[in-house]
């Protein structure tokens, strides 16, 4: 099992936080979009290391025209020697429509399209002939520019998408190279709902599941303090749990009811009665929070043989800054060459 983790934070820090985890032996890092854009980022990164893959956790779809999304994960491939991975996810429908002006429309079987355009472009880029694209959502009659000289040594970058749900999860066996999982997704769910879903979708496009790779991004709190890290889990559980979309996740571990109390506990800024409200059962199902070692057996034991590539990462609805950091390098010496 392959072991990943996010970078992030001013870009003035980016070059050397990928440079620190590839020198930790961890075999990729991922550029996240919240105020920056993971595309800079995960340029920063690529130039700042030689050797650890570099990815995308996650880049937004449908701001953006799936043309100019091929276009710069071409260029980041080839800048980092074919180390580059496209991950990509729909986001909900506020941030599409609130945040980007976008309207949000069928997000699972746009993504699927948004995939054939991404390698319609490539596959074009490479010297393939008469290729155009006339879908549903998109239509690109003209995928690259002019006379443009081919490329047939360049590859088809990988794409990952992000998914919680059945449906997005049937997708990523269809059309994507992998599967990017949420923090909530414990290894149960991932288990009896994602993996069962990526086959299906892998079987109705005559692939193999294997051929989809499953990324897991537990959400772990490294502290010798155990009471605080179970408080940080249990309290970034309580904000992910207030969100309709994961309402599956917490249905399948038969605490669906606590939504409508961390609902009116968040729009109360009351984050104790959020921590409270969350169990320990259900904390240990889908988070680890201990001391080093105790978080390094637990993902061991519950993603190795579920997970292609465990991406740790750590709690931040809550913790200051310092304490992100602290617990940043506790997962760096942690998993790095685990």
């Amino acid at each position: 099992m392959d072991y990943g983790i996010g970078i992030g934070g001013p870009m003035s820090m980016i070059g050397p936080m990928a440079k620190m985890v590839e020198d930790a032996g961890f075999e990729s890092c991922w550029a996240a979009e919240t105020t920056n854009t993971s595309f800079v980022a995960a340029s920063v990164a690529i130039q700042a290391t030689t050797v650890i893959n570099v990815g995308t956790a996650i880049a937004l779809a449908f701001p953006r025209s799936p043309t100019i999304t091929a276009m710069t994960a071409w260029d980041l491939d080839e800048l980092s020697g074919g180390r580059f991975i496209l991950g990509m996810g729909s986001q909900v429908k506020g941030i599409n429509e609130r945040r980007f002006s976008v309207k949000f429309e069928h997000p699972a079987p746009k993504l699927r399209e948004y995939a054939e355009v991404l390698r319609t472009v490539w596959r074009s880029n490479r010297g393939e002939k008469g290729l155009t694209h006339e879908g549903r959502f998109y239509t690109v009659t003209m995928p690259t520019f002019g006379n443009a000289p081919p490329r047939p040594d360049r590859r088809l970058v990988p794409v990952y998408f992000a998914a919680v749900g059945k449906v997005m999860a049937k997708v990523c066996g269809e059309v994507a190279d992998g599967l990017l999982a949420h923090p909530l997704a414990s290894p149960k769910y991932l288990e009896q709902v994602v993996m069962p879903a990526i086959a299906e979708g892998a079987e109705r496009a005559g692939r193999k599941p294997s051929e989809c790779n499953l990324t897991a991004s537990p959400m772990i709190s490294i502290s010798d303090d155990v009471d605080l890290a179970r408080r940080e889990v249990k309290l970034q559980i309580a904000f992910y749990a207030t969100t309709r979309t994961y309402k599956g996740i917490l249905a399948l571990h038969g605490y669906e009811n606590l939504i409508p109390d961390l609902r009116a506990a968040f729009d109360g800024k009351d984050r104790d009665r959020m921590v409270e409200l969350i169990p320990d059962d259900l904390a240990d199902a889908i988070a680890c929070a201990g001391t080093a070692d105790e978080v390094k057996d637990k993902v061991r034991t519950n993603w190795e043989g579920i997970s292609d590539r465990v991406s740790v990462g750590g709690p931040w609805y809550g913790p200051g800054p310092e304490r992100m950091f602290e617990n940043y390098q506790a997962l760096v010496a942690t998993f790095g060459s685990a």
